[in-house]
């Protein structure tokens, strides 16, 4: 019987370590997605000089958005079939982490405005998952750059 159970602590001990070795390599692939996205030229200019963007310039924004982090939108927009443009729009910019201010000027509204599409966007996501905000201290922001 001890050899049963010395042999089931050292298989319980392994897949501990393994667990571990894969939540340090998630860890380390988020960084290092950000840090892509940061230093992507596309997103790098928007950050330091945020202005209002054209279709064409949504386009490019979103792919690049797509391709760091894995299909993004198109993800999204399969689990909140409710999302329109403007929430897609909001949806990157907040996975891109740019400020309230930032997202004010690119999407030409005033910073108020901002924070009414926020709730907005937060609305049309519990329509399609009422559960999706249930630990209060997940918040919009945190929900999409987990996502």
């Amino acid at each position: 019987m001890k050899n049963i159970s010395l042999s089931s602590h050292s298989e319980l001990e392994e897949l501990k370590a393994q667990v571990a070795y894969v939540r340090e390599l998630e860890k380390r692939e988020k960084e290092l997605t950000v840090e892509l996205a940061d230093n992507h030229e596309v997103i790098w200019r928007l950050r330091n000089n945020p202005k209002f963007m054209e279709d064409d310039e949504w386009k490019r924004l979103e792919e690049v958005t797509n391709k760091i982090y894995k299909g993004y939108t198109r993800r999204l927009k399969e689990e909140f079939p409710l999302l329109t443009d403007l929430d897609m729009q909001f949806c990157i910019l907040l996975k891109l982490q740019f400020t309230i201010s930032q997202i004010a000027s690119i999407t030409a509204v005033s910073p108020s405005s901002v924070s009414v599409q926020k709730n907005r966007l937060k609305k049309r996501l519990l329509q399609s998952n009422c559960h999706l905000f249930d630990d209060n201290s997940r918040t919009l922001d945190a929900f999409l750059l987990e996502y």
